[in-house]
C-alpha cells in the first residue's frame, strides 16, 4: 500500500507540475503576444502619423501647384472680346442676329452684349439657343419717348458701356460695336484680340474708307472718318466717362471716341489694311 501511495503521490506531482508548467508557458506566450501586439500597435501608430504628415504635405503641394497654375492661366489667358450690338424690332432682325451669332459662335473668350429698348421674347429665345456667352440688356426706360433726330442706338451702346464699366471695370480685352447690318468674318476677332489702345480695319462696301502708308481717310470729315464696324477699343475705355452723344451719327461718334481716347498718335493702329473681314450688308 505504501508503494501505491508513493506512485499515487508521484502521479499527482507530475500532473500538478505539468499543469503549472503549461500555465507558465501559456502566461509567457500571452506576455510575449501582448508585447508583440504593443510593438505592432506602436509601429502602426507611427505609420499612421507618417501617412498623415505625407497627406498633409501632398495637400499643401496641390494647393501651391494649383495657385501657380492659376497664375499661369491668368497670364496666358487670351484677352476677352466684348461685342456690343444694339437691336430693335424689324422684319430682318432675326436673320441679322443669326448671321452675327454664326460668326461669333466659335470665337473663344468672347462676350456678346445685346441691347434692346425693351427686352423681347424673340431676342431672348434666340440668344438662349446660341453657344455664345451673352448678356441681354434693355434701355431701362432711358430711351422711352426719344424724339426724331436722336441716334437711339447710341443710347443703347451707352447702356452697354455702363453695364461693362460696372461689372467688368478691370477686365483686359477689346470692345467693338457690331451693328446687325454688317457681316463679320470669324477671322476678324483673333486679329483684333490684342488691340492695345485703338485698332482699325476696313469695312468693305462702306463709304468710310482709308488708305495705308501713310494712313489717310477718304472722307474729308469727320477727323477720323471710319465706319462703326471698323474700330476696336481696349477695355481701358471703361475707365473713362466716354459715351456717345445722342445727336450725332455713328461715324461722328467713332471719330469723337478716337479723338478723346487717343493720347498719342501711336495709339491708333491699323490691324488690317487689305484683308476683307467686315462687310456693310444692309438687307433692306
Amino acid at each position: 500500500s505504501s508503494g501505491i501511495n508513493a506512485e499515487y503521490g508521484v502521479g499527482v506531482f507530475v500532473v500538478i507540475f505539468t499543469t503549472s508548467l503549461g500555465f507558465m508557458l501559456g502566461s509567457l506566450q500571452t506576455l510575449e503576444l501582448t508585447e508583440e501586439r504593443a510593438q505592432l500597435t506602436d509601429k502602426l501608430n507611427q505609420v499612421e502619423l507618417e501617412l498623415f504628415e505625407a497627406e498633409r504635405q501632398i495637400v499643401h503641394c496641390d494647393a501651391e501647384l494649383g495657385h501657380k497654375m492659376r497664375a499661369v492661366d491668368e497670364d496666358q489667358r487670351p484677352r476677352t472680346i466684348f461685342v456690343i450690338t444694339p437691336t430693335y424690332t424689324r422684319p430682318t432682325q432675326l436673320a441679322e442676329l443669326t448671321l452675327l451669332a454664326q460668326a461669333l459662335n466659335h470665337v473663344p473668350f468672347l462676350h456678346w452684349i445685346v441691347v434692346e429698348f425693351t427686352k423681347t421674347s424673340l431676342v431672348r429665345d434666340f440668344l438662349s439657343t446660341t453657344n455664345v456667352p451673352y448678356t441681354h440688356l434693355d434701355s431701362e426706360g432711358e430711351m422711352k419717348g426719344f424724339t426724331e433726330g436722336v441716334n437711339a442706338c447710341h443710347g443703347l451702346r451707352n447702356r452697354a458701356l455702363d453695364h461693362l464699366a460696372g461689372k467688368y471695370h478691370n477686365a483686359t480685352g477689346v470692345i467693338i460695336f457690331a451693328n446687325l447690318d454688317r457681316t463679320y468674318s470669324s477671322a476678324l476677332f483673333e486679329k483684333i484680340r490684342n488691340v492695345e489702345r485703338i485698332g482699325i480695319w476696313k469695312t468693305v462696301f462702306a463709304d468710310e474708307q482709308f488708305t495705308c502708308e501713310p494712313l489717310k481717310f477718304v472722307l474729308p470729315i469727320p477727323k477720323y472718318a471710319l465706319n462703326l464696324g471698323s474700330v476696336g477699343f481696349s477695355t481701358d475705355l471703361l475707365k473713362t466717362n466716354l459715351r456717345f452723344p445722342l445727336d450725332i451719327s455713328d461715324t461722328d461718334g467713332v471719330s469723337l471716341f478716337i479723338e478723346q481716347f487717343m493720347s498719342k498718335p501711336g495709339d491708333l493702329r491699323v490691324m488690317s489694311c487689305h484683308d476683307q473681314l467686315v462687310w456693310y450688308t444692309p438687307i433692306f
